[in-house]
């Protein structure tokens, strides 16, 4: 609980004092607040207080991204908090830096994570983290890839082409072949792996 001191000050009134107690103070609550003294003697005197309170942060966007290579593309991530939040952008368990073709960005409650020419070794998960003196949160955000038209046709067909290989040479060599599934975005394709 904070206690807000508003003094009367007067020549009769002297020494008396107004108390503004917020219990259970939230961030809705920040904002500028009024003191107003006023008697039949004077007219009213007015003062202000700026409140703020002070919270951890929240993420209140993660914006993921997709991208064919040789594009540039950023991810996007917010966050509300007050002190304004510091940002840190992880691959797996690696802190990312300002190197190798990526550039950090942070601008008041906001990141951003840009790759300026994207490679096949971007694809993949990202966790953007948000810390002030209060605490600290993250998100996963996610670079996934786009294919154009062209693209996606040759990579159906090599690896169609590989399957019915795969397949047939292991039914030759008398193999148990077991199915799983292989993902790889935007396409879900099903192969198989020798048992």
């Amino acid at each position: 609980n904070r206690i807000f001191v508003c003094l009367l000050i007067g020549r009769e009134f002297e020494g008396e004092e107004e108390f503004l107690e917020i219990l259970g103070i939230t961030r809705e609550q920040s904002g500028k607040y009024e003191c107003k003294a006023a008697n039949e003697v004077s007219t009213a005197d007015v003062k202000q207080v700026r409140v703020t309170v002070n919270y951890a942060p929240t993420i209140t966007e993660s914006k993921s991204n997709e991208s064919a290579t040789g594009r540039q593309v950023s991810l996007r991530c917010a966050a509300s908090a007050v002190p304004t939040p510091d940002f840190e952008w992880f691959r797996d368990d690696t802190r990312i830096t300002n190197t190798n073709g990526l550039e950090i960005r942070s601008t008041g409650s906001q990141s951003f994570l840009t790759v300026a020419n994207v490679t096949d070794d971007h694809y993949g998960n990202y966790t953007c983290v948000a810390t002030n003196t209060l605490g600290m949160t993250n998100a996963s955000l996610f670079l996934f890839s786009k294919y154009g038209s062209g693209e996606k046709s040759k990579w159906i067909s090599q690896n169609v082409a590989y399957l019915q290989w795969h397949i047939i040479h292991s039914a030759i060599q008398g193999s148990v072949i077991t199915r799983h599934n292989y993902y790889r975005r935007p396409l879900h394709v099903n192969t198989y792996k020798q048992t």
